[in-house]
């Protein structure tokens, strides 16, 4: 019994019953796709970006190219773009797999993997 004079017993818990589970499940899909191309996309264009600039300056007469090899940090920021995009191109095949022939995960070690990688690289 609740501090307000009400209970309830765990046999009358609302449920939430649908027909649609499968299109409920497809949509999910679907967005998980899209989420997981927007990430491969934004990482290349990242890496991309990066290992693409340059900056040259003049000092006196003597004029020096800046490349992102000259910073450590910057090297270190394209190769984990570069991991990044590449674990999303995987999950989003898996996801494609998953749309078309259904259910890929075969265990829960498998599922509690890749829920791992993705908080990594969060």
């Amino acid at each position: 019994m609740s501090y307000l004079g009400v209970g309830f017993s765990p046999g009358t818990v609302l449920a939430y019953h649908s027909t649609n589970l499968k299109l409920f499940d497809k949509r999910i899909k679907i967005a998980e796709l899209v989420l997981r191309f927007i990430i491969l996309g934004l990482g290349v264009v990242a890496a991309v970006l990066i290992r693409t600039d340059s900056l040259v300056k003049v000092f006196f007469s003597f004029k020096k190219e800046a490349k992102f090899t000259d910073v450590k940090a910057l090297v270190f920021l394209v190769v984990a773009n570069g991991l990044a995009a590449g674990y999303s191109l995987i999950q989003g095949l898996r996801c494609v797999v998953s749309l078309v022939r259904g259910s890929v995960l075969f265990n829960k070690p498998l599922a509690w993997a890749i829920f791992s990688a993705d908080q990594m690289l969060v």
